[in-house]
């Protein structure tokens, strides 16, 4: 008899009916389990599939611009992330865009800063940018992917084209009472409004012979204490149309060495905007501010003889000089020469002196001199004389 075969099974009838044949059920169940399973799962994913960053990096927006002389300075932050929020590395490009009135934008400069860090871009402009009436000058930047797409300009900041001030010629500088006293040789300025920056830097502090009674206070020219500035810059505005060839610097303290440099700076108005362009600066000037001037001679001086301590007491009215050191004293017999009673090198610190040295019966004139820190000592006083009666 012929050996039975195995019936042939059609497993699709039975899978499609939603059966599987008996040796099959096992095996094909797991399988349609786990490809369902995965279908569902997404392949381990939820939600919507983002798309790829396009690693655009932030738009500046705090970019400026300073015009000197011939050259136009910006300066910006450059940014850290992505405008997905990404972090940037490494260098990223920039594009500085000029435009002059409403022409076109022209690109200057395609440079590579560091994300993160404060940046600045010179500017040089051509011959046909720095002389004649003030055109209107905006700038914009555009920090680049490194696929050198961006995603939009910085904001716009503007300055203007045109003539600059002209240099200072002869500048010099010159110590009075009253400050440091700037010298130059006038310009013709017709019809520029025009004002003049005056930058000052602290190269040395005093010497130690010559104590400060507050460290953190200055003596300046004129009087009333400042505080200590390492750099500082005085804005004087000049008379219209006017250039009157000095300005004065007040601030200035005494026993000092500073570094002086000074600019014209003149403000036009374009479009109802109102913008400054200063000039080149002169070259350095160096000034050592050594104190020459005497402190005003003491008033109000009076004498008063007190028989019972055979003695005569003086006082005056107290000087206001922030650098003075203190007094001498100087007294005088039938019209001689007056002589210091006071302690030598050592000035009176209060506006009063006792003179136990007066013989009674004796006429005595006297005066009183003020010194100040730098051993600089005023005119004498207006005399006063005194007799000391005998002791009773």
């Amino acid at each position: 008899m012929p050996s039975q075969r195995p019936p042939i099974v059609n497993a699709s009838r039975f899978i499609y009916a939603g059966k599987f044949p008996p040796f099959l059920a096992g095996p094909l169940e797991a399988l349609s389990s786990g490809l369902i399973a995965l279908l569902l799962s997404g392949c381990g994913q939820t939600g919507t599939p983002q798309a790829p960053s396009l690693q655009l990096p932030t738009p500046v927006s705090d970019l400026t611009a300073n015009r000197v002389g011939d050259r136009v300075t910006l300066t910006w932050t450059m940014p850290r992330r992505t405008t997905d929020k990404l972090p940037l590395k490494g260098l990223q490009p920039v594009q500085i865009c000029r435009r002059v009135d409403d022409e076109p934008c022209l690109t200057v400069g395609t440079v590579s800063y560091e994300v993160g860090k404060a940046a600045s871009y010179d500017d040089s402009l051509p011959a046909d940018l720095t002389s004649g009436s003030p055109r209107l000058l905006s700038y914009s930047i555009d920090i680049l992917s490194l696929h050198g797409r961006s995603a939009g300009a910085s904001n716009i900041v503007y300055t203007a084209a045109g003539s600059a001030p002209p240099a200072f010629l002869h500048a010099s500088a010159e110590i009075t009472a009253n400050g440091v006293l700037l010298q130059w040789q006038p310009a013709s300025l017709p019809g520029i409004d025009h004002k003049v920056n005056i930058e000052r830097t602290l190269l040395s502090s005093p010497a130690p012979s010559r104590p400060e009674a507050n460290p953190a206070t200055l003596s300046p020219f004129g009087g009333g204490g400042q505080p200590l500035i390492k750099e500082q810059t005085l804005t004087v505005r000049m008379p219209p149309e006017a250039d009157p060839g000095k300005a004065l610097d007040p601030d200035a303290a005494f026993d000092r060495r500073y570094s002086y440099r000074i600019s014209r700076v003149m403000t036009v108005s374009i479009e109802g905007k109102s913008i400054d362009v200063a000039g080149p600066s002169n070259a350095e000037i160096l000034v050592d501010t050594k104190d020459v001037f005497p402190p005003a001679p003491p008033a109000g001086l009076a004498a008063v003889a007190t028989p019972g301590d055979a003695a005569i007491d003086l006082s005056w009215t107290p000087n206001t000089e922030i650098d003075l050191a203190g007094y001498a004293v100087y007294r005088s017999e039938a019209s001689g020469k007056p002589e210091r009673i006071s302690p030598a090198g050592m000035p009176v610190d209060s506006p009063a002196f006792r003179d136990a040295t007066a013989q009674p019966g004796h006429a005595y004139t006297y005066s009183v001199t003020a010194i100040d820190r730098d051993g600089n000592e005023s005119a004498h006083s207006a005399d006063v004389t005194e007799t000391l009666p005998p002791k009773p």
